[in-house]
């Protein structure tokens, strides 16, 4: 399963498709699922959306504006990175770039 990691971590901007995880995997698409989520505890999707948040906090650290951060972590626009980014942090993107700011003086 770390192949399949490995993929979905260089396809941040771009995804992937399904049969090129069961070809990195060498299972069929269900198999993948089981196995996946034993190994990571969570579906390829989701990894894939929290490799690509994980992106766009490092790039907003560095002074990136949200919509470019955005952009380069491969999601649709600024509004689909803020629902993501919400939804799995509690908080929006601007107010996260706020409190890190401020722990940082």
């Amino acid at each position: 399963m770390g192949r399949v990691g490995d993929l979905l971590a260089a396809s941040l901007d771009m995804g992937v498709a399904i049969t090129a995880l069961e070809e990195a995997s060498g299972h069929d698409r269900w198999s993948l699922y089981r196995q996946f989520r034993a190994f990571y505890g969570v579906s390829p999707h989701r990894y894939l959306t929290m490799r690509r948040l994980d992106r766009a906090q490092q790039l907003i650290a560095k002074g990136e504006s949200l919509a470019e951060a955005a952009l380069a972590s491969g999601f649709a626009d600024q509004s689909h990175m803020t629902r993501w980014f919400q939804q799995a942090f509690g908080l929006s993107p601007g107010r996260w770039r706020g409190l890190f700011r401020a722990s940082r003086r």
